[in-house]
């Protein structure tokens, strides 16, 4: 009698115990938020409507679409002339990621410049300028992401002809060793 009692109470512990776990079922997964395309975008035809509409709608474009577009920045390195005694403005990319922050497209990557037009300072100015040199941040986070950088990963910013044009080109080492160059291409993207 000691031991079917005994073997009741095991049982009841048991299975007490067992209705306390959590269950091992599958949770149902959430959705992802939806994202959108840049079709929209594509269809503007001015910069100032451009750059309105990703102060609006910016944040909703799907990251991958957003950071396919990188490529409409690089420059060959044969179309890049660095003057002589132009001087790097170079910067960590972590320092780099501080200055940006969590901004998408309601500021844009700006540039304290010098007589000679070097870079002396990095700064977030309000919004895409049709008429100076500024670059997206998604077009930095694309970038990071593409070359793996690292916190120590290094950019320099630094005064260039690209095809007869005088701009602040964004330059890097690549894990080969070599340099690849970026610049703005007019457009607020």
């Amino acid at each position: 009698m000691k031991r079917v009692i005994g073997l009741f109470v095991v049982i009841v512990v048991f299975c007490a115990c067992k209705k306390n776990q959590p269950s091992t079922e599958s949770l149902p997964l959430l959705k992802a938020a939806k994202c959108i395309t840049l079709d929209d975008f594509d269809k503007l035809v001015t910069n100032k409507e451009k750059a309105e509409w990703l102060v609006k709608q910016g944040n909703l474009v799907c990251d991958s679409i957003l950071y396919a577009r990188e490529v409409d920045h690089e420059v060959a390195e044969a179309d890049v002339k660095v003057p002589a005694d132009a001087k790097n403005y170079v910067i960590d990319w972590v320092d780099f990621e501080k200055i940006i922050g969590t901004t998408i497209y309601e500021k844009y990557v700006g540039f304290v410049l010098n007589e000679q037009n070097d870079v002396v300072k990095i700064e977030m100015v309000p919004g895409y300028l049709e008429d100076g040199i500024t670059y997206s941040v998604p077009l930095f986070r694309s970038i990071g992401l593409k070359y793996n950088f690292e916190d120590k990963s290094e950019l320099a910013f630094v005064r260039a002809m690209v095809k007869d044009n005088l701009t602040i080109v964004i330059r890097f080492k690549n894990a080969e060793g070599k340099y690849v160059y970026y610049d703005f291409n007019e457009n607020p993207e």
